[in-house]
């Protein structure tokens, strides 16, 4: 489910989100209760909870995050909730809100190499979006920490090894590597399809480097893992 509206207050060019940067509405309080009749209806026993970046709000929607997360597990205190949150301009006080309700997994995508966030993730910052899941991790050791990379828009093998290196460093548990693909005319351009062999071998480092978890495949979103 993704929560906090359809537009967002940034450009990263992987995404097709409509963009706003004078969005000022408050969350939709009756969102949360929405989700959870959603559930109740599907009868799904795992749920994930994203978002569009809200930098208009105070708290970046961490607050709209926590009721949504707080619901769910009042509902049913069994059912897997992950979050996949925005890095909340690394306001800690923001990231420590959504741990506090409960989440069975947080997620904050990194999305990319170092090099590439002036073209792709203009507004973000690599070592911000560490220290959210370094964060995240510290307060809370129950959880599990999870991390995405795209890849197939100007990296190297070389750069992925070291992003995968950064993100167990930060106590990053679970990382996924999917083959990007354009969702939009307006997005960055795919650079290049890397064959399935690729994708192995970032599997084989996720073990070395110790993950708990990990999905590397050309089809590998971040959002769905078993």
């Amino acid at each position: 489910f993704m929560i906090l509206g359809k537009k967002c207050t940034r450009r990263c060019g992987f995404c097709s989100a409509g963009r706003d940067k004078d969005l000022f509405r408050e969350p939709d309080k009756n969102e949360p209760f929405r989700i959870l009749e959603a559930v109740r209806r599907l009868g799904v026993k795992r749920v994930v909870i994203t978002s569009v970046t809200r930098d208009d709000l105070e708290d970046g929607g961490a607050g709209h995050f926590a009721d949504c997360v707080d619901i769910l597990k009042r509902y049913d205190g069994l059912l897997d909730v992950e979050v996949l949150v925005p890095d909340f301009r690394g306001d800690r006080d923001s990231v420590k809100k959504v741990i506090l309700s409960g989440p069975d997994t947080f997620s904050h995508n990194i999305e990319t190499v170092p090099r590439l966030y002036v073209d792709v993730k203009p507004g973000s910052d690599y070592n911000r979006s560490l220290d959210v899941l370094r964060y995240a991790k510290k307060i809370s050791r129950h959880i599990g920490i999870k991390s995405g990379i795209m890849a197939g828009i100007g990296e190297t093998g070389e750069e992925i090894f070291r992003v995968m290196k950064d993100l167990r460093g930060a106590g990053c548990d679970i990382v996924t590597i999917g083959q990007y693909l354009k969702p939009g005319n307006d997005c960055v351009e795919v650079k290049d399809f890397l064959h399935p062999d690729k994708f192995r071998r970032f599997s084989t480092w996720a073990g070395e480097l110790g993950f708990k978890k990990h999905s590397c495949s050309p089809l590998t979103r971040s959002s769905y893992l078993e």
